[in-house]
């Protein structure tokens, strides 16, 4: 595997919105509706909302499913089928649902996480920024920005071991039924130390285009989201054979 082909990824990704843009859009808006509903809540505790953006990058591999399921009705030469893709993790439900679970404690934990590196970069200077500015309000404060420093930093490791275990994770658990959720995060683990160079590269055009999706209120998301499910799906491809 070649860095070249993190393009190909995204290329054929773009192919596929062209060929199932109703499921495409589907999966967007989904994504879409999920941050507005994050953002309204945490609006007045901004520090969350950059725990959020990194959490959607945690989550994202399970929230793509249906789009893997595409990607293979597609490949197979099929008529995309959005209800198929709705319910494909109960092929291997049990193993799926497991792995969801992870991922949500991982997010669980990066949260309480969040809330310590405040207290880290004196929590109580943060209580005093204009609420009504929310997150920008917050960017200007001298705690914010020590927090955002020490943030993205430790952020960086976390999302990078969650990138390694599940980078390929549940589409091979769709592809090979028999493939328990632990096997799979090993295997994706040792796909990612063997391919270094393209995993970094894989990662950061992810982290990039997640952090656009994000900024934008999740609007840029609607195409984001499709587009890098359909080419993990390909990624995918390349990296494991089955």
């Amino acid at each position: 595997v070649q860095v070249s082909q993190v393009g190909s990824w995204l290329k054929k990704g773009w192919m596929d919105i062209a060929h199932a843009p109703l499921a495409s859009l589907f999966y967007g808006l989904m994504m879409l509706f999920f941050i507005l509903a994050m953002v309204a809540t945490f609006r007045q505790t901004p520090f969350l909302l950059f725990a959020l953006g990194t959490s959607v990058v945690m989550i994202a591999p399970f929230l793509a499913t249906g789009l893997y399921s595409i990607a293979q009705q597609l490949e197979q030469g099929r008529k995309p089928d959005l209800i198929q893709s709705m319910f494909v993790w109960r092929h291997n439900l049990t193993n799926i649902a497991l792995f969801a679970v992870s991922l949500a404690v991982l997010v669980s934990v990066w949260t309480r996480i969040s809330g310590l590196l405040v207290a880290v970069v004196k929590s109580q200077s943060l209580l005093i920024v204009e609420k009504d500015m929310g997150a920008l309000g917050f960017l200007m404060s001298e705690a914010g920005l020590e927090f955002l420093t020490v943030f993205f930093i430790v952020g960086a490791f976390v999302a990078a071991f969650v990138f390694a275990i599940s980078v390929v994770t549940i589409p091979l658990m769709l592809s090979d039924r028999k493939v328990g959720f632990i096997q799979a995060m090993i295997m994706s683990y040792k796909v990612t130390m063997e391919h270094k160079g393209v995993m970094l590269v894989w990662a950061l055009t992810l982290g990039v285009l997640v952090s656009i999706g994000v900024a934008t209120a999740g609007v840029a998301m609607v195409v984001i989201l499709p587009l890098l499910g359909y080419a993990s799906w390909h990624a995918f491809n390349d990296l494991v054979e089955i």
